[in-house]
């Protein structure tokens, strides 16, 4: 540390120290009693100031230092960095990973008799105290070892918890103590300057200091240093870079490289250095030469580390789903505070499921569809896509760019993460619309029903009296039900799924408990937009129209029954390794079954049907060998849009709706378009089709599907109430699904010969 002139110029008491100093390196007394005030040793006897300084703490407790977390994800088999995270961006190197152009200029620069003296350096002491009280360039007298100790100190104060105010106090303390410029401080660094050599070799040391020592702002030891001054690693630096780096540790705010007012400053140092090691045998003529001629600034090249999510590319909200999952897992810490810390301190490698070359492909679909400035609305899109039976989130893809703080461009940036809930991305989900009819569905058959029994599938008003809930009441008016394509008279529960006709759910739910329901929902994965698994009670949610659900949410419900009942979590993060290469816990898919394995195979079949003959999903069916299973949704007005589909190995969820406003879909048009058609409300299927493509090239999925159980396709029980009855003298319906045949097809519902190409938009499925 740097003693001012000021202290030093004490008059009789400065001839009396330089004495103590020139007696006590020459007798090897212990340097306690060479740092001791010239009043101590004129008032009191040297014994007693050894016993002091014996008497400090002389071990010195390292703890790892702050490293940089980096998040990684697989690109066709290769593992890419997506972002890293770090309060120091530091990144820690060993001894031979050093050059000796590094090495020397460090002792150089700090501490040239390093490996000659003992941890404290007497003969520095004197050097420094004579140059400094003769008016020369104020000059330091600690010892690499003493630098170290005081770097350490640092740190830890820097890592305390300061998020409350007590804990902030007590932080500013203990930082507050590792700079004070008193005797004491001094005195304590000497003691544990000497504990430390008795445990570490010289050259432990030094690269201790080599891996802790700031090199301005946030960039922490060498090799973060090289990276962002020079974008190269440590071991490659030149005699004239390595003396520019450790130029900077004498003083890291002023001699720092990247501002351009500090650079004559810096070459003054850096040239300094140069001279030490020349005149110390450390370089040769011709180095010192080369490295003389160099300008400061000659070989920069600013490397600004991939900090944050907004680094990750297309990956963006991906990657804030994973670090919300990090900063929500108790996995991961005890609170929220220690999490954060942990995220930016600990140097994980965090290793994703996110697939990258399918990413991609996801997010060029989506901006081809869906332009991130439509121009005509606020449209937003989203998308995400599971593996079922490991619940791995493969892609996640939005009409937007990932900015953390969002921004005054919201039509392109976005700070919110459309496809995840409040809790790991700041939305709140969408109205479901019909996609909520699969757990109707399921409800149905649970209940005892087939999925050939007829219902009533009119538009009309129902009394809320006439449903069923055994967990709470609700009341309010009747509901008004309507059929988006107003179709009316009785419906087999397949044609009703096929065609999403709103009257055949109402019926429906009025033959179950719409607890049961809540309960089917919520253990199959469906939460609420904040993540609650609490869906709304009443009748409407039968059709999607009551509270929001995040789309991969919804995918993991659909996963659930593409899994025949076994529901697995989702999960963005593979593994997570420290600094040390142990495995850190993570949370798990938790796959259980949640539903009867019959049960969800009768729904899988009955989900088939909107894909094929005339459902609402048939021009999503490419026929590619590959049996899919799915439901559209669409809201009142098409305000939210909807498909979800999956195979037997992957769950696509693709949303397109309003982020802000009320626009009806169905009256605007996208630049582009596909077989459903070129409105915006068409868009789900556009991107749904070209996302589930790509997924089925590469992970593929079963050809067929069991067939049901006889109870879930025949009989059932009798329908109780009068409402859900089937009317008397129905109108025949014109457009009966292709696969309601009466046959018992060996792999799944009947494909209709291969007809799945129907054009324009489909709708038939207002959650009203």
């Amino acid at each position: 540390m740097t003693v001012t002139q000021a202290a030093l110029r004490a008059g009789g008491k400065l001839s009396a120290l330089l004495a103590f100093f020139a007696v006590a390196a020459i007798a090897g007394t212990l340097v306690a009693c060479l740092i001791t005030p010239a009043v101590a040793i004129t008032g009191g006897g040297v014994k007693s100031q050894i016993d002091m300084f014996q008497n400090l703490p002389s071990s010195l407790a390292i703890t790892p230092l702050d490293q940089k977390t980096r998040v990684y994800a697989k690109d066709k088999g290769k593992q890419v960095l997506l972002a890293s995270f770090f309060n120091q961006n530091r990144d820690i190197v060993q001894w031979d990973d050093i050059p000796a152009t590094v090495k020397n200029a460090a002792l150089a620069g700090e501490d040239i008799r390093f490996y000659q003296h003992g941890p404290i350096d007497p003969a520095g002491i004197v050097r420094a105290l004579v140059t400094n009280a003769r008016g020369g360039q104020v000059s330091g007298a600690s010892t690499i070892s003493q630098q170290y100790v005081k770097n350490v100190c640092i740190q830890q104060a820097e890592a305390m918890p300061a998020d409350t105010k007590a804990k902030a106090a007590k932080a500013k303390a203990a930082y507050d103590a590792c700079i004070d410029p008193s005797y004491n401080r001094k005195i304590r660094e000497m003691r544990l300057a000497i504990g430390l050599e008795k445990k570490y070799s010289k050259d432990k040391i030094l690269l201790g200091y080599l891996n802790i020592a700031g090199f301005g702002g946030r960039t922490y030891g060498i090799e973060a240093a090289s990276q962002y001054y020079y974008d190269k690693s440590a071991k490659d630096l030149s005699v004239a870079q390595a003396a520019s780096l450790m130029a900077i540790v004498n003083n890291p705010e002023y001699l720092r490289l990247d501002e351009k007012q500090n650079l004559a400053d810096a070459l003054t140092r850096r040239d300094y250095i140069l001279d030490r090691e020349y005149s110390h045998g450390m370089i040769t003529k011709a180095e010192y030469d080369e490295a003389k001629a160099k300008k400061i600034d000659a070989d920069l090249k600013i490397t600004q580390p991939s900090t944050g999510c907004q680094t990750a590319g297309s990956a963006g909200f991906f990657c804030s789903y994973v670090v919300n999952t990090i900063l929500t897992s108790k996995q991961f810490g005890d609170s929220y505070s220690s999490r954060l810390a942990n995220l930016n301190t600990k140097g994980w490698k965090i290793y994703t499921t996110l697939d990258l070359d399918l990413q991609k492909k996801a997010q060029k679909a989506i901006d081809y569809y869906v332009p991130q400035s439509p121009g005509v609305a606020d449209v937003g899109a989203a998308s995400v896509s599971l593996q079922v039976g490991t619940g791995r989130v493969l892609t996640m893809v939005q009409n937007k760019t990932y900015k953390p703080n969002g921004a005054k461009n919201r039509t392109k940036y976005s700070a919110v993460n459309f496809n995840v809930n409040q809790t790991l991305g700041a939305g709140a989900g969408f109205q479901p619309g019909s996609t909520a009819k699969a757990f109707t569905i399921i409800g149905w058959l649970k209940s005892g029903h087939s999925m050939n029994q007829t219902v009533n599938g009119n538009a009309r008003s129902i009394p809320q009296s006439t449903f069923t809930s055994s967990c709470g009441d609700f009341g309010g008016a009747n509901w008004d039900l309507h059929n988006d394509e107003d179709e009316k008279g009785n419906f087999s529960v397949q044609q009703g799924t096929a065609r999403s006709i709103n009257g055949v759910f109402a019926s429906l739910a009025e033959e179950q408990d719409l607890c049961e329901l809540r309960k089917i929902s919520e253990s199959m994965g469906i939460k609420d937009g904040f993540g609650r698994p609490h869906i709304e009670l009443q009748p409407t949610m039968a059709i999607g129209g009551a509270g929001t659900v995040a789309p991969l949410d919804n995918a993991v419900g659909y996963s659930t029954i593409a899994n025949q009942g076994v529901r697995c979590d989702a999960i963005g993060i593979d593994r997570v390794i420290d600094s040390d290469g142990k495995k850190v816990t993570i949370p798990k898919a938790n796959c259980r079954r949640v539903q009867d394995k019959q049960l969800m195979i009768a729904a899988g079949y009955d989900l088939r049907n909107p894909t094929i003959g005339n459902g609402t999903m048939a021009m999503d069916n490419f026929y590619d060998g590959h049996y899919i299973f799915g439901k559209t949704g669409t809201t009142d007005d098409a305000k939210d849009t909807w498909t979800m589909g999956s195979t037997t190995k992957v769950t696509t969820a693709v949303w397109v709706g309003n982020v802000t406003g009320h626009t009806n879909l169905r009256f605007v048009g996208s630049p582009h378009g596909c077989n459903a058609g070129q409105l915006y409300s068409a868009m789900r299927h556009c991107i749904w089709q070209a996302i589930q493509r790509t997924m089925n090239d590469k992970y593929g999925g079963a050809a067929g599907w069991p067939y049901p159980e006889a109870q879930y396709v025949t009989g059932g029980k009798a329908i109780v109430h009068q409402d859900a009855q089937p009317k008397a003298a129905p109108p025949k319906p014109t457009d009966k699904p292709k696969d309601d045949k009466g046959g018992q097809p060996t792999s799944g519902p009947d494909d209709g010969n291969g007809n799945g190409g129907q054009s324009g938009d489909q709708g038939g499925d207002d959650g009203q």
